[in-house]
């Protein structure tokens, strides 16, 4: 118990020990939207209650339950993916178990579950359908999402000992997780104690699967590069080549995103309907907002060696702006053949949209990737499943923003004159930061090459 609450006090202090005042108003705004949110779910119950929505009460509260379960997997994957993090290192003398519990109990010490939890006792408080067994029911289903995301991140970061029996018992117990929810899933509203004790039962099954998993995976994944020297190959392509961490980062998010665009796909060749039109939120995976929010809007802390070349070499922004987007022009090109492909296969229809929207998105994110870049440089270190953030959180979400006023015209055509607005606010900001490159170069300096 000692340990569990000395390392939950440390990762508390963690979050506040740099720029305090700004992750205590963050915190601040989660709580506002939480309760927002709470109030926006009371009112869908009660219209669901008094036959104003096309579902039911226990629709509607199975919907609940899936978007919580679906926003905390996929928090740990986008925008940017977070590396599950080894709080207990494996060479300290702790036991596996007590290991294993310290670890579970912190990563659920943060300031999102903080949120979430307010959102959950709220709904309680303001709507009479939401009653104790649904919070219960709540409270199981977002920790088998976190649990899941667990055995997703054991499974990326670390080799497996296939044949040991700790993975088959893993297997096992997953086995009977799967086989429990699939009589009676965990999402649909419960109306017993007793369908809770089911439900409390897969979850330990499901608990004891991802502990035995991490007992099974026995070292971090090993990564070689080979660099090539082939004068025929492009300076882009050998930028992205011969960059591990960015090609392994970028290479994941977008097999992130080809994930989603899949299930939409296979989704429309089943039934026919677009995920998209039923979930707005989806459209981000359309868009080229992944390789930007892994790699580009920190371009600099990944390639400090360019940025180091070019200003030794001209120091010009003209020279700036050339060489930050030679690395950004092979990941451009994949990503915009996979949603060609997408477009050409399983969306007519929003073809012209589709890309407008994509190549107004590029000429958007761009320079915003190139202004976070210099205003607000990260030090990328620790490898590709280090536990330090890749690139500003505060630009991936106003990345996300602006992306987001891309998709007004799917309310109405005319609503495409926003895009130039949005572009050359961008434009004129960029050139703005890049007029100021004097006096953000020594901030870029200190970061990239400072010493700890």
């Amino acid at each position: 118990m000692d340990l569990i609450l000395y390392s939950c006090k440390a990762r508390l202090n963690s979050y506040f020990r740099h720029k305090k005042m700004q992750r205590v108003l963050l915190l601040a705004l989660g709580i506002v939207l939480s309760a927002f949110y709470a109030w926006l779910f009371t009112y869908l119950l009660q219209q669901a209650r008094e036959g104003g929505l096309n579902m039911d009460v226990s629709q509607m509260l199975g919907y609940t339950n899936l978007l919580l379960l679906a926003f905390t997997i996929l928090r740990g994957f986008f925008p940017a993916y977070i590396p599950k993090a080894d709080f207990i290192n494996r060479i300290y003398p702790v036991k596996p178990l007590k290991r294993f519990w310290t670890e579970l109990v912190v990563e659920l010490v943060s300031p999102f579950y903080f949120v979430l939890l307010n959102f959950l006792l709220l709904l309680f408080m303001m709507s009479s359908d939401y009653t104790v067994l649904h919070l219960v029911q709540s409270f199981l289903v977002f920790l088998t999402a976190h649990i899941t995301r667990r055995s997703l991140q054991v499974f990326i970061e670390r080799r497996i000992n296939w044949r040991s029996s700790a993975f088959w018992g893993a297997v096992i117990m997953a086995g009977a997780f799967i086989a429990l929810e699939a009589r009676a899933p965990m999402f649909e509203p419960v109306n017993s104690v007793m369908m809770l004790v089911v439900h409390l039962a897969s979850l330990a099954s499901f608990l004891l699967a991802n502990f035995l998993l991490e007992q099974a995976a026995f070292e971090p994944k090993r990564r070689t590069v080979n660099y090539s020297h082939n004068a025929r190959r492009s300076l882009g392509w050998r930028l992205f080549k011969n960059h591990k961490m960015a090609k392994q980062l970028l290479l994941f998010g977008l097999g992130f995103k080809v994930l989603m665009l899949g299930i939409d796909a296979t989704v429309y060749t089943a039934k026919g309907i677009h995920m998209l039109d039923k979930n707005a939120t989806l459209w981000f995976f359309v868009g080229p907002l992944v390789i930007y929010t892994y790699v580009f809007n920190n371009v600099w802390g990944f390639y400090k060696n360019l940025w180091l070349t070019t200003e030794r070499a001209t120091g010009s922004y003209k020279e700036f702006l050339k060489a930050s987007l030679l690395p950004l022009r092979m990941p451009i090109l994949i990503d915009a053949a996979l949603v060609v492909l997408y477009v050409a296969f399983f969306n007519h229809e929003q073809a012209t949209f589709i890309l407008l929207m994509y190549a107004a998105a590029v000429m958007v994110l761009t320079p915003i990737g190139i202004i976070a870049s210099f205003t607000s440089p990260k030090m990328v270190k620790g490898g590709i499943l280090s536990f330090s953030a890749k690139t500003s959180y505060l630009y991936s979400f106003l990345s996300m923003l602006l992306l987001g006023l891309l998709f007004l015209p799917l309310l109405h055509p005319m609503l495409y004159m926003v895009y130039p607005i949005v572009i050359a606010l961008t434009l004129f900001a960029m050139v703005a930061v890049l007029q100021e490159y004097k006096q953000f170069k020594y901030k870029l300096f200190e970061t990239l090459y400072k010493t700890e």
